[in-house]
C-alpha cells in the first residue's frame, strides 16, 4: 500500500476521502491556508516541512490544481513524485475503470493531464537542467510528447465513434416512445443505489467514490421509462477533464428529465457546495427538466433548510434510496414531468392497430370486457394525441 504525504487546505475534508478511496496510507498531513507562492503553489516553509516528512513516503499529494512549473519545482525540491488534486482524481478514475469505454476516457484524461508537464520537462532540459521525465533525456521526452499527441488523436476518433453510436441509440429509444431519465449528482450521493431501487436490477453497489464511470441504463418496471446512472461530479474538475467524459455525460445532457441527487446527510455547507459544483457542470448543457432529489433523508438533519435551498430548481422529492422511502412519489413526479397520463379507449376487439399502438408506446393498466372492450392505459401525451386526433397510426419500427 503506497505511503503518501498530503498538503491540504485547512478547511478541506474531501482530499482525505479522495486519498483514502485509493487505499493509500497517509503517513503525514501538512495544512496550509492559501496558495500564494507562484513557484511552489504552497509556501517555501510548507515545502521544507513536506520534504522533512516525505523521506519514507512514495508520493506527495497537493490539495489544489498545480501549474506545470509548480509541479516541476515541487518534484525537484522534494525529490518525490507529486500529484495535484486533478492527478489524484484521474488515478481514482483509472482504478475504477472497467469497461473499454471508461478506460479510453480515462486514458484520454491522463494524456491531456500529462501534456503540459512533458512540455515543462522539455523546456528545462533545453535550458541545460537535464531534469528528464523520471530520469529520461531530452530526446526521449520529445519522443514521448509526440507519442502522446498521436495517441490522443486515435482516442479522440474512438470516443467520437462511441458518441455517435450513443446518439443513434438515444434517437431510436425516443422514437420507440421511451422517456430518457438521467441521474446526476456529486460522487457518492447514492446514484447507483437509486438506480437499483427504482429498477430492481439487483446490481452490486460499490460504496466508493467514482464507482460508476461508464453509463448504466435500466428500465423502470414495465413503464416506458429508461433510467441512466453515470459518472459522479467532484469539485475542481477542469473543463478538459469534464470533456474527457463527454460521451458519458451526454446521457445526462440530452435526457428528457434529470434527477439531480443531493446527499441529505451532508452539512448545510457541504450540501450547498456540492449543489453549486453540480449546477456549474450541468446547467448550461441540460436540455431536459431538472427534478431535485434529496437522498439519505433517514440520515440527514436540517431537512427543511436543505429543501428550501433546492426550491429555486423546483419542489424537491425527499427519498432514501437505501430504505426505499419516497420512491413512489419520485416515480409519479417523473411521470408528470414526462407527460405520462392515464387514458381510456373503447374498442370492438383487441386485434386492431390502435391496441397494438398502445402496447408499443404505452402501458395497458386494465381491460374491461363488455359489449365493447374498455382499455385503461398510460401513455405520453405526444403519442396519445395521435389517437385523439384520429391520425393514421404506424406500429412499424420507429413508430
Amino acid at each position: 500500500m503506497p505511503s503518501v504525504i498530503i498538503a491540504k487546505r485547512r478547511d478541506s475534508v474531501e482530499i482525505i476521502t479522495l486519498v483514502k478511496s485509493l487505499g493509500y496510507e497517509i503517513s503525514g498531513i501538512v495544512e496550509f491556508r492559501e496558495a500564494k507562492n507562484p513557484k511552489f503553489f504552497i509556501s517555501r516553509g510548507k515545502v521544507e516541512e513536506i520534504r522533512a516528512m516525505a523521506k519514507n513516503a512514495e508520493k506527495v499529494i497537493i490539495d489544489g490544481i498545480l501549474k506545470s512549473s509548480q509541479w516541476y519545482n515541487l518534484e525537484k525540491e522534494i525529490g518525490k513524485e507529486v500529484r495535484d488534486r486533478v492527478g489524484l482524481i484521474i488515478d481514482i478514475f483509472a482504478d475504477r475503470a472497467k469497461s473499454r469505454e471508461a478506460m479510453l476516457q480515462v486514458e484520454y484524461a491522463r494524456l491531456k493531464y500529462e501534456i503540459p508537464f512533458v512540455k515543462e520537462m522539455i523546456h528545462h532540459t533545453r535550458m541545460g537542467e537535464h531534469a528528464g521525465w523520471r530520469g529520461a533525456g531530452e530526446y526521449e521526452i520529445a519522443d514521448y510528447y509526440e507519442m502522446i499527441r498521436r495517441r490522443l488523436s486515435r482516442i479522440e476518433r474512438k470516443i467520437e465513434k462511441i458518441k455517435k453510436e450513443r446518439e443513434e441509440r438515444r434517437k431510436r429509444r425516443k422514437r420507440e416512445g421511451f422517456v430518457l431519465v438521467g441521474i446526476a449528482g456529486y460522487t457518492n450521493s447514492g446514484k447507483s443505489t437509486l438506480l437499483n431501487a427504482l429498477t430492481n436490477t439487483g446490481r452490486i453497489i460499490d460504496n466508493r467514490m467514482f464507482s460508476t464511470l461508464a453509463t448504466k441504463t435500466s428500465r423502470l418496471g414495465k413503464e416506458r421509462i429508461l433510467i441512466t446512472d453515470t459518472v459522479g461530479f467532484v469539485e475542481d474538475m477542469p473543463p478538459w477533464l469534464i470533456k474527457s467524459f463527454e460521451a458519458t455525460l451526454e446521457e445526462i445532457y440530452t435526457a428528457d428529465i434529470v434527477l439531480l441527487l443531493l446527499d441529505a446527510s451532508d452539512s448545510i455547507e457541504e450540501f450547498k457546495r456540492k449543489l453549486n459544483v453540480s449546477l456549474e457542470i450541468l446547467e448550461s448543457k441540460i436540455r431536459g427538466e431538472i427534478i431535485p432529489v434529496m437522498n439519505k433523508i433517514d440520515e440527514g438533519e436540517q431537512l427543511d433548510e436543505k429543501k428550501e435551498i433546492l426550491m429555486s430548481l423546483g419542489e424537491p422529492v425527499l427519498i432514501s434510496a437505501k430504505k426505499k422511502i419516497g420512491l413512489q412519489e419520485l416515480v409519479e413526479r417523473i411521470e408528470r414531468a414526462a407527460g405520462i397520463e392515464e387514458h381510456e379507449i373503447m374498442v370492438e376487439n383487441m386485434k386492431n392497430e390502435v391496441v397494438e399502438y398502445i402496447r408499443r408506446f404505452g402501458k395497458i393498466e386494465k381491460i374491461e370486457k363488455g359489449k365493447k372492450i374498455k382499455i385503461r392505459f398510460t401513455m405520453q401525451r405526444k403519442f396519445y394525441e395521435k389517437i385523439q386526433n384520429g391520425e393514421k397510426i404506424s406500429i412499424g419500427k420507429g413508430g
